[in-house]
């Protein structure tokens, strides 16, 4: 059977209930336990916890000249004087959150997230079959908004990072939310989408170094219009290509907004070699779930995550408000690709 079947049948029926008495099995691999309030994309803050938007500084938007020759591998632009501030993460926002932060005891989570992440780095090495984009190249999505794939793209960053071969790059695509920029204490700050619209940006002007050192950030950007069209163009295709070349050891993340939402994890997809799609047990519909794989087709799901699972063990039910399951299953790594631009 394969993933997406077992996808299908977690949620059978327009919106699934949670199994009366049951326990998980391998298919649906394990769970997580979670003391918080199980949130959406994001959770609403705990109590005396200012929201996100009121925890950034105020927007500064910018257009630099291009000055930047090369990318360091600290994300700073290196000959040309511009010294980025480090962007401190919130680590003590995050745990309130329900996000996994350095330096924590190992939880049942950070477990999940270690078998997801493992699966996505075998799929970077030779002989993994992904021919038609760089498999470094990773976008999350989901169907609808609120299935938790900013969470996903966070805490798979965060995983990530804490490995000794890799670094990682962050890159906020939701530009309509910017959930993830606002995670990162970047928000309405320049990005992506400037970058796209002004030419004489370097990349160096959008890569922002994190307080942690193997983790970078590319933040959404402040120009909102013809975000599809952006995403879809030869400059986004030609900047996909230098983030995934450039250091071998890199993965790339991309949350994306959700397929069903807008065009523009569609428009992304064809230049990805992994898309995750993150999908909400017991609420998104399976027309829902069938009208977002219809829409990317072409492209090969790398792996669906079971998100917010409920569950019975040993006779006696467990407090899971947010809980992982994780399962794989391949299309074809040759699918057509569309030549961008």
């Amino acid at each position: 059977m394969s993933t997406i079947e077992k996808a299908m049948r977690r949620l059978s029926g327009d919106s699934a209930a949670p199994p009366d008495g049951g326990s998980s099995t391998a298919d649906d691999v394990s769970m997580l336990e979670n003391t918080g309030d199980a949130p959406r994309d994001l959770a609403p803050p705990p109590v005396g916890i200012p929201p996100l938007d009121e925890m950034q500084t105020a927007p500064t938007m910018r257009t630099p000249p291009r000055v930047a020759k090369s990318v360091g591998e600290d994300g700073a632009a290196s000959g040309s004087g511009n010294h980025r501030r480090t962007l401190t993460i919130d680590f003590t926002r995050l745990r309130q959150l329900g996000f996994l932060a350095p330096g924590d005891p190992t939880t049942r989570m950070a477990e999940e997230f270690q078998e997801i992440k493992r699966k996505l780095i075998a799929n970077t090495l030779p002989g993994s079959g992904i021919k038609h984009a760089p498999p470094n190249l990773i976008m999350v999505t989901s169907s609808v908004p609120g299935e938790g794939k900013t969470f996903t793209s966070m805490n798979l960053a965060l995983s990530l990072a804490l490995e000794i071969d890799r670094t990682v790059l962050a890159v906020d695509i939701d530009i309509l939310k910017s959930d993830l920029s606002r995670l990162f204490g970047a928000y309405n700050r320049t990005g992506l989408y400037d970058y796209l619209a002004h030419p004489e940006l370097d990349v160096g002007d959008i890569i922002m170094r994190t307080n942690v050192p193997s983790l970078a950030f590319i933040p959404a950007g402040t120009i909102r219009e013809g975000i599809t069209e952006r995403l879809a163009s030869q400059a986004m295709f030609s900047l996909t290509r230098e983030l995934a070349e450039r250091y071998p050891d890199r993965i790339i993340i991309f949350d994306a907004p959700p397929v069903l939402a807008t065009s523009g994890a569609a428009a992304l997809a064809p230049l990805v070699g992994q898309v995750l799609l993150v999908v909400e047990a017991y609420n998104t519909t399976q027309e829902n779930l069938r009208s977002a794989l219809g829409a990317m087709e072409h492209v090969p799901i790398a792996g669906i995550v079971l998100n917010k699972i409920r569950h019975r063990a040993v006779g006696r039910a467990y407090g899971v408000n947010y809980g992982y399951g994780y399962g794989y299953g391949y299309g074809s790594a040759d699918s057509a690709r569309p030549t961008p631009g």
